[in-house]
């Protein structure tokens, strides 16, 4: 009997330890894993005006910046041929990118001293006056494989009023561009760059029309 009762002690011992031990590893096994996701932002690239814009640089209102489809996902996208693109599921934009876009065009409009100020869409306060109104429509916003860079924007400058009028217009796409093709980071910041030839394309429009 000594001996049927030591045997079952040990049994259940093994046992135990068996069942404890396949405890800890299921427990290693579901232990959550840091997230690989990384995110990014556009940034002005204009350099600081060497004077304050003079006091009659003109105020501007920026409508909200218009997307194509295809690039209004959060994912930085790299373009693999005519008719492929792949979403970097974990390389993203920290902010949308049309918001994104416009931040950069207030900055570097200012900054260039083309304008004195740019409302952002939906802050501009019924009692303060603006000059022109500017559209932007970007078509391509995004890195090729091969390390091209597609950028490609159309913009719009009309007067103030009841009435507007069309006083200016243009399209950017820089092709001087390269990156890497592997560091979403770079890519960002070549995408920064194109964003700011579009600011400086904006900027000699609205010199043309404020001489």
């Amino acid at each position: 009997m000594n001996s049927e009762k030591h045997s079952r002690r040990i049994g259940w011992t093994v046992g135990a330890a068996v069942a404890t031990a396949t405890l800890l590893a299921g427990c290693n096994f579901t232990q959550p894993q840091s997230d690989p996701t990384r995110f990014f932002l556009l940034s002005a690239t204009a350099p600081a005006a060497a004077t304050t814009p003079a006091a009659k640089a003109p105020v501007i209102h920026l409508r909200p910046v218009e997307l194509a489809s295809y690039i209004r996902a959060k994912p930085i996208i790299v373009r693999r041929g005519d008719n492929e693109i792949e979403f970097r599921e974990y390389a993203r934009w920290g902010e949308p990118l049309e918001l994104g876009i416009g931040r950069v065009l207030r900055e570097d409009l200012v900054a260039r001293g083309a304008a004195g100020a740019v409302l952002a869409a939906g802050l501009r306060a019924v009692d303060i006056d603006y000059d022109y109104t500017l559209v932007v429509r970007v078509l391509a916003c995004e890195g090729g494989a091969n390390g091209a860079i597609f950028f490609r924007a159309v913009w719009e400058l009309s007067t103030a009023g009841a009435t507007p009028k069309q006083v200016a217009r243009g399209e950017v796409q820089p092709r001087e561009l390269r990156w890497d093709g592997k560091s979403e980071s770079a890519l960002a910041a070549e995408l920064s760059k194109a964003v700011g030839a579009l600011s400086e394309d904006v900027a000699a429009g609205l010199a043309s029309v404020t001489k």
